[in-house]
């Protein structure tokens, strides 16, 4: 069995459910039909989560998205005939990797079992990301990333700043919070 955990997205609509979903296609093209049996969870802040923001890299929510997604799936493997070994792969890509390692980390802190981890290019110095983006070494998504960031962080810990006007200009500050993920495309996020 894999656990997936996806990348980066400011797509409201992210859903790993549908099977037009292409980063979803891809999974299921590699793993599923290598007799996998994959599961690929929505994080909390998309597709009908009620929350009004994401909580990006916040290990504590997203390990819980995923060890959630896995419990519900292990619920339904036997409606759907599904024989699941004990080997359990966890993998993800970008934000996924960073994802994954937490959830890699918790499950094994509750003692399950994991067979193995694979990581992807993940943002796991988080220190070294904010010192450049903040130091003027904007690199490139660095304005979705930093939102995403720091709302979660904010929202999570509440140290952040004191109002949003604090780190954002004041033209930027009003609706940051609920900013992303969004129902407006990357291209008319940036351009607005």
């Amino acid at each position: 069995m894999l656990l997936y955990a996806l990348g980066t997205y400011t797509d409201k609509n992210k859903n790993m459910a549908v099977p037009t979903d292409s980063e979803a296609a891809l999974v299921a093209a590699i793993y599923a039909a290598q007799g996998y049996i994959v599961v690929a969870p929505n994080y909390a802040g998309y597709e009908l989560s009620t929350l009004p923001y994401h909580p990006y890299l916040n290990i504590d929510q997203q390990a819980k998205d995923m060890m959630d997604g896995l419990a519900a799936a292990r619920k339904g493997f036997a409606a759907m005939g599904a024989n699941a070994s004990a080997k359990l792969f966890l993998s993800g890509y970008s934000q996924g990797g960073h994802v994954s390692m937490a959830t890699q980390r918790a499950m094994q802190l509750a003692g399950e079992v994991v067979t193995a981890g694979a990581h992807l290019s993940g943002p796991y110095n988080l220190g070294t990301f904010g010192d450049a983006v903040y130091a003027g070494q904007v690199n490139l998504g660095a304005t979705i990333f930093s939102p995403l960031l720091t709302t979660s962080y904010q929202k999570a810990y509440g140290n952040i700043y004191a109002t949003p006007g604090d780190l954002y200009e004041a033209n930027f500050a009003t609706g940051i919070e609920s900013l992303l993920p969004s129902t407006l495309s990357q291209t008319a996020l940036i351009s607005t």
